[in-house]
C-alpha cells in the first residue's frame, strides 16, 4: 500500500511537471509590441491584429509588414493590404457586419501597406490618433477585401505585421497599464518587509521548538512566490517603459510564480479546513489528497494558460474576461463549498481551544476564496479602459490582505501554536485519534 501510494504520487508529480513545461512555452509568447502573422485566404480577408488604449490627448503608431519568406511565384513585385484603425465605439459595429467591405466602412483611419515580394520589411507607416473626451481603446484590423493577395495567389507566404503604439507623452504603456510600474514597486517594497520579518520570526520559533511546522512553511512559500512574481513583473514593466516590449522571460517567471503562490495558498486553506495539524497530522488517505493536489494544480495552470493564450484578444479588457473568468468563478466557488464542508466537520470534532483559532481562520480563508469571483464580476461593471488596472490592483490587494492575516494567525505566539498537533509531544496518526 505504501509503495503504491508513493508510485501514484510520483506519477502525479511527473504529470504536473510536464504540464508546467508545456504552459511555460505559452507564457514566453507575451509581448506588447505586436508581431502578428496573417494570411488573407478566402474568408479571412479581414483580420483583427491588436488593440491599444490611449489616454486623452494624442498617441502615435508605426506599422510595417513583410512576407515570412521571399516570393517568386509571380512577376508581381509588390502586394498591398490595408491596416484599418477603429475606435472602441465603432469596433463592435464592424464586427457585426457580414461583409469585409462593410466592416471597413467603420474605420476611422486606414494605412495602405505595400509588401515587397523579396521578403524585406516594407516602408514604415506612421501616424497619430487623437481623443478629446475620454480615453479610447483603438483596434487594428488588416484587410484585403479586394482579394489581391492570398485569395488570388494561393502559394503566397504569410505576412508578418509589426505594430508599435505609444500613448500620450510618448509613453509605452497602454492607458490601462499607466501607473502599474509604481504600483509594483510599492508592492515589492511591502512584500520585501513582510517576507523578511516573518521569515525571521519563523526562524526564531524554529530554533526554540526545534521542529518545522509544515503549514507555516507552506504559507511562507506562497508569500515568497508572490514576492518573486511582483519582482519579475516590476522588472518586466521597467524594461517595457523603455522599449515597449519588456522582458519576456521575466513576465513568464512572474506568471508562473503567481500561479504557484495561489496554488500553495489554496492547498494550505483546503487541508487545514479538513483538520490537518488541528485534528490529525498524517494523511491517512494518500490517494485522495494526491488527486486533490493534481486537480488544484491543473485548474490553476488551466486558468493561467487560457489567460496568456487570449491575452490580446479583442474581447478582453482584463486577464479574466471571457471563458477563463467563468472557469475561475466556478472553480473558486467549488473550492469555497469544499472548504465549508471540511470546516464544518473539523469545527465539530475540535476542542474548544482549537475552535478559537478556526473561527478567524474560516472567515479569512472564506473571504479569500470568494474574493476573486467577486473581483471578476466587479470588473465587468467598470469602464472597459480601466478594467485591467482594477483587476491588477484588486488581485494584489486580495492576495496581500489574505497573506498578512494568515501570517498573523500562524506565526509567533498565537492560538495556532497552542492547538497545532505539530507542537504536541506525542503525534497521533489519525484524524479522529
Amino acid at each position: 500500500m505504501c509503495i503504491r501510494d508513493r508510485l501514484y504520487c510520483s506519477i502525479s508529480k511527473l504529470k504536473m511537471l510536464k504540464a508546467a513545461i508545456l504552459l511555460s512555452s505559452i507564457f514566453l509568447a507575451y509581448s506588447k509590441v505586436v508581431y502578428k502573422t496573417i494570411s488573407f485566404a478566402e474568408g479571412k480577408q479581414w483580420q483583427y491584429i491588436t488593440k491599444f488604449g490611449i489616454s486623452i490627448g494624442r498617441g502615435s503608431f508605426e506599422v510595417r509588414a513583410r512576407f515570412k519568406r521571399p516570393f517568386s511565384g509571380s512577376r508581381q513585385q509588390v502586394f498591398t493590404f490595408n491596416a484599418n484603425f477603429y475606435l472602441d465605439t465603432k469596433w463592435y459595429l464592424a464586427m457585426e457586419e457580414p461583409e469585409c467591405s462593410a466592416k471597413s466602412e467603420h474605420q476611422i483611419r486606414t494605412e495602405s501597406i505595400t509588401v515587397n515580394a523579396n521578403g524585406e520589411w516594407s516602408e514604415v507607416r506612421r501616424g497619430y490618433l487623437k481623443q478629446h473626451t475620454r480615453p479610447y481603446v483603438w483596434f487594428v484590423a488588416a484587410e484585403d477585401c479586394g482579394g489581391a493577395m492570398h485569395a488570388k495567389h494561393s502559394d503566397l507566404p504569410p505576412v508578418q505585421v509589426y505594430i508599435k503604439f505609444t500613448g500620450e507623452n510618448a509613453t509605452q504603456f497602454s492607458h490601462e497599464e499607466i501607473g502599474l510600474l509604481a504600483l509594483y514597486l510599492i508592492a515589492l517594497v511591502a512584500y520585501c518587509l513582510i517576507l523578511g520579518y516573518n521569515v525571521y520570526s519563523y526562524y526564531k520559533n524554529l530554533k526554540k521548538m526545534e521542529r518545522a511546522d509544515n503549514p507555516i512553511l507552506l504559507l511562507l512559500i506562497a508569500v515568497g512566490l508572490e514576492f518573486i512574481s511582483i519582482f519579475f513583473m516590476w522588472i518586466h514593466f521597467l524594461a517595457y517603459s523603455k522599449d515597449g516590449e519588456g522582458v519576456r522571460a521575466c513576465h513568464a517567471v512572474a506568471v508562473i510564480a503567481e500561479v504557484g503562490s495561489q496554488f500553495f495558498l489554496s492547498v494550505l486553506l483546503i487541508l487545514i479546513s479538513w483538520g490537518w495539524t488541528i485534528t490529525y497530522l498524517e494523511f491517512g488517505e494518500a490517494e485522495v489528497h494526491a488527486v486533490l493536489l493534481v486537480i488544484l494544480f491543473a485548474m490553476h495552470l488551466l486558468v493561467a494558460g487560457l489567460t496568456q493564450l487570449t491575452s490580446d484578444a479583442y474581447h478582453k479588457y482584463d486577464d479574466y474576461e471571457g471563458i477563463q473568468g467563468i472557469i475561475l468563478i466556478v472553480f473558486r466557488l467549488g473550492m469555497f463549498a469544499y472548504f465549508l464542508f471540511g470546516m464544518r466537520d473539523t469545527y465539530r470534532i475540535s476542542r474548544a481551544k482549537a475552535q478559537v483559532f478556526l473561527k478567524p481562520f474560516a472567515i479569512c480563508a472564506g473571504m479569500y476564496l470568494v474574493a476573486f469571483p467577486l473581483l471578476v464580476l466587479a470588473c465587468q461593471m467598470c469602464a472597459h479602459y480601466v478594467r485591467h488596472k482594477v483587476m491588477v490592483i484588486g488581485s494584489i490587494f486580495v492576495q496581500s490582505v489574505a497573506m498578512c492575516t494568515l501570517l498573523r494567525l500562524f506565526i509567533g505566539k498565537t492560538v495556532y501554536t497552542k492547538v497545532s498537533k505539530n507542537f504536541e509531544p506525542i503525534l497521533p496518526s489519525g484524524k479522529f485519534d
